[in-house]
């Protein structure tokens, strides 16, 4: 009798073992449920990233609004003829974005940008422009590819010597040394212009705007139908405002445009990427404008 109920007991306990086939169907499973968290985890990483990346663009965009606005509303005219006391051109030809919507483009443009301001005894140049720069982060030409970094650079005269050299031909020099001289402020920008106004609010388009004091000096462009503007400012001549817009590439798009060996290729790429670009406007007054 008690052999047989430990048989019984050792069968019973043979029954009630996982299969290998059971074994492997847990696995699976499991394996399943790691790859799906796996796979959530990663997603929540991707979106924390691009968030904290959107982030930075959006400070680094409104820090150098704030710089650019706080600098150029104290824009003041030298009162000299041969002076400039704001100036703005295309340094290249404008890049054409084509948008979510089948047909519609956005003018992509780069401009370079001048202006005069007076601190104490002192004369003060300013100049932004969208440049190229190294391997060693040295500025060397103007972005010609559509995508490069914004740059500025900053001189002083006193104000007994500044018809000689004019602050604009020191500051805006377009030799490969005088590129080295500006510094680095956001980098992936694609658009970066400026549009000035009269005491009307109106858009200066010509030479000839009675709201404006004599020494204006207006500059027209045409790129497939859409006219753009370029301005010199001399002796007492001064917008009332003007107007800055800026755009930034997301830094993980600029970073595989940057990867791309061949141009065209990396055009195309950048071609798509319209929702990735951070647009930055604002309007400036300019308190000496009379």
């Amino acid at each position: 009798m008690r052999f047989r109920s430990k048989q019984t007991f050792f069968g019973f306990t043979r029954r009630r073992a996982f299969t290998i086939v059971e074994l492997l169907v847990a696995i699976s499973i499991l394996t399943l449920i790691v790859l799906v968290l796996y796979g959530l985890f990663d997603q929540v990483q991707k979106a924390l990233r691009s968030n904290v990346a959107q982030v930075d663009v959006h400070e680094g965009g409104r820090a150098f609004m704030e710089l650019a606005s706080r600098e150029m509303e104290q824009m003041q005219a030298g009162n000299v003829l041969t002076n400039v006391n704001l100036f703005a051109r295309f340094t290249a030809t404008p890049f054409r974005q084509p948008l979510l919507s089948a047909g519609e483009q956005r003018v992509n443009e780069l401009e370079e940008v001048f202006f005069l301001s007076l601190l104490n005894k002192h004369w003060i140049g300013t100049g932004y422009r969208v440049l190229a720069l190294n391997s060693n982060g040295i500025a060397t030409n103007f972005a010609k590819t559509g995508v490069g970094t914004l740059c500025r650079f900053r001189l002083s005269n006193h104000v007994a010597n500044v018809r000689n050299p004019p602050l604009y031909a020191r500051v805006m020099d377009v030799t490969p040394t005088n590129f080295a001289n500006f510094q680095r402020v956001i980098d992936g920008v694609v658009h970066f212009r400026m549009r000035v106004y009269d005491q009307n609010g109106i858009l200066i388009t010509n030479n000839f705007n009675p709201s404006i004091l004599s020494g204006v000096l207006v500059s027209t462009n045409v790129y497939n139908n859409d006219v753009e503007y370029g301005y010199a400012f001399t002796n007492k001549a001064l917008p009332a405002s003007l107007e800055i817009e800026l755009a930034i590439l997301d830094p993980h798009i600029l970073e595989r445009y940057r990867s791309y060996p061949n141009a065209i290729v990396a055009s195309n790429y950048l071609a798509r990427q319209a929702g990735a670009i951070h647009l930055f406007q604002q309007r400036v007054p300019i308190r000496m404008a009379k």
